[in-house]
């Protein structure tokens, strides 16, 4: 039996469902994936971007998603990073 596979909608709906107010959906087209504009939160473009970046239709689900994690703790890594700089 194949792997369960992860659309890119489904990947950025799943992270849109945890982030504040939905506002993830300003940047992506909820049928598609493909970029949309969006205004006002730079930090959901952010997400989106390194999500679609990342994405690779051929890999499992949970690799998919395990790559997701690593992407954004990496950025959680860049940021603790800046924010101990500036204590």
């Amino acid at each position: 039996m194949a792997a369960e596979k992860l659309t890119l909608v489904e990947l950025l709906n799943l992270a849109n469902e945890a982030y504040a107010d939905g506002y993830l959906a300003e940047y992506f087209d909820p049928e598609t994936g493909e970029r949309r504009q969006g205004s006002g939160d730079t930090l959901a473009q952010f997400i989106v971007a390194e999500l679609r970046d990342t994405f690779d239709a051929e890999v499992s689900r949970s690799a998919q998603l395990q790559e997701g994690r690593r992407v954004l703790s990496n950025a959680i890594d860049d940021l603790e990073g800046v924010i101990e700089k500036l204590q």
